[in-house]
Parts: C-alpha cells; sequence; structure tokens
C-alpha cells in the first residue's frame, strides 16, 4: 500500500538540495537413499507430517478488520523484514530493511547508488557509496568524489532538519507501511510461497496480502509501481546495533 512513498522518498535521497554544502529460500535433498541405507523393516514407519497452521477467520472480518489485525500481528511480532522494488519517474528501487521496534537498518539501491541507512537510538545514520555522493552532487562530481574519500565507510549522521531523509525513516513504521491509499476492499484469495493470503485492495490501485493461517501477518503489499515483501517475523536481528563513535561523522546534513 506504501510502495508508491518508499519509492518517492528514496528517489528524494538522491535529490537533496545543498546536501554537499559546506564541505525468500529452504529446501534439501529429496534425492531417493542409496539402496545400501533403505529401510526393508516392515515395522518401519514414516515421520509424522507436521500440521498445517490453523485458519485464523481473518478472511471472514471486514476490510479494515482484516487491515487492524495485520498491523496488531506485526507490532506484536516486534521485529520483520521488508524486502521489495519498485520504480518511480523510471528510476528502479530496491529494498531490503531490516525493523526492530523503531529501529531498523537496512539498504536503498538506485541504480549505481546506494546507501545503506540506519535509525537506532532516536537517532538516524546513512552510509552513502561513491556512486550516491557523485548523484547527489551533480554538477559538482569532483567535490563529490571528495565528500566519498573523506567518509569512507563510516556512518553520516542525518540531523532532525533533514526533512527528505527522515521522512523516509519515518515511512518505514508499522501504521505507515500499512497506510492504505483510499477505500479498503475484500479482494481475492492467494497463495503466495507457504502463506494462503487474503487481498486487501485500495482505492489507489495497491492490494496488501495477509496471511489467513496462522498470525495475521501482511505478507505482500503489491501496486503498479513494485512489491514489497514482509518475512522473519520475530527473528533477532544482529547486525542492527548502534554505531562504534569511530564509525560515525557528522557532515550537518
Amino acid at each position: 500500500m506504501r510502495i508508491k512513498s518508499l519509492a518517492v522518498s528514496g528517489v528524494a535521497l538522491l535529490t537533496l538540495s545543498g546536501a554537499l554544502a559546506g564541505c525468500k529460500s529452504s529446501g534439501g535433498d529429496n534425492s531417493a537413499a542409496p539402496a545400501a541405507t533403505q529401510v526393508t523393516s516392515a515395522a518401519a514407519t514414516a515421520a509424522p507430517t507436521p500440521s498445517a497452521p490453523a485458519d485464523n477467520g481473518v478472511a471472514e472480518l471486514t476490510a479494515d478488520q482484516i487491515l487492524a489485525k495485520a498491523k496488531a500481528a506485526l507490532k506484536s511480532a516486534k521485529s520483520f523484514r521488508a524486502k521489495g522494488d519498485s520504480s518511480t519517474d523510471g528510476q528502479k528501487m530496491k529494498l531490503d530493511m531490516e525493523v526492530s521496534g523503531t529501529d531498523a537498518l537496512g539498504k536503498l539501491t538506485i541504480g549505481t547508488a546506494v546507501v545503506e541507512l540506519l535509525s537506532t537510538g532516536g537517532k538516524h545514520y546513512m552510509k552513502p557509496n561513491e556512486a550516491f555522493w557523485v548523484k547527489l552532487g551533480g554538477a559538482k562530481a569532483a567535490d563529490a568524489k571528495k565528500v566519498a574519500a573523506l567518509i569512507g565507510d563510516r556512518w553520516v549522521v542525518v540531523s532532525k532538519k533533514t526533512t527528505d531523509l527522515n521522512s523516509f525513516f519515518e515511512s518505514i513504521n508499522v501504521n505507515d507501511m500499512l497506510k492504505p491509499d483510499g477505500k479498503l476492499s475484500k479482494g481475492a484469495a492467494k497463495q503466495i510461497g507457504d502463506y494462503q493470503t487474503i487481498g486487501l485492495k485500495d482505492s489507489g490501485g495497491g492490494t496488501l496480502y495477509v496471511a489467513t493461517t496462522g498470525k495475521p501477518h501482511p505478507i505482500e503489499d503489491a501496486d503498479s509501481d513494485g512489491t514489497l515483501t514482509f518475512s522473519d517475523f520475530g527473528k533477532t536481528f544482529t547486525d542492527l546495533k548502534k554505531p562504534a563513535a569511530s564509525q560515525v561523522v557528522d557532515l550537518n546534513l
């Protein structure tokens, strides 16, 4: 439901004015066992098959009720991964974010420009590659290269006055990520990987698919601009942590 807004926020990172002033897979081997290791005892029994998750009942609810259940389930999970791709104004974007409560760590890719994004302890940081600085610097590409060399592999502090960057961080909270673009209505059921889901269509052209078995997590958010998938519910992300002081630089951005 928020694919378009995430894409717009992402592209905005590349067009900040004055920013340089002053400076899912699993599987196994299903092949037959070698003849010598085959169990031949008539008493041998097959391993029990895991039972399928129970129907959670959300498919019988109204669209607004289903959305409320999805928001509550995602908040209850406390952590999740949001990964997807989109395009706007000819710009293709890829996003991969780990979210844990109000903290987040991820990577945004737009063409050859890549920026890592970190939000932890109420502070925001970014770590752009050289192509990002060159793109951001526009005609002053030489200056941008100098900035990239100066920063190296350190995190850059994002101040609260930088509206575009902060709006991106704000857009990855649960309420914004699952905010519909217009009126909601129930759509068709859809199998997505291991999940059976029900679609929630908004009048803006987006569809959010919510799991109808197990916990009613949001599984996929799709519109004409792209797709965002949700996974790793409740996972502990060990790489999402505050950077050391020696790995931080403040450019007053």
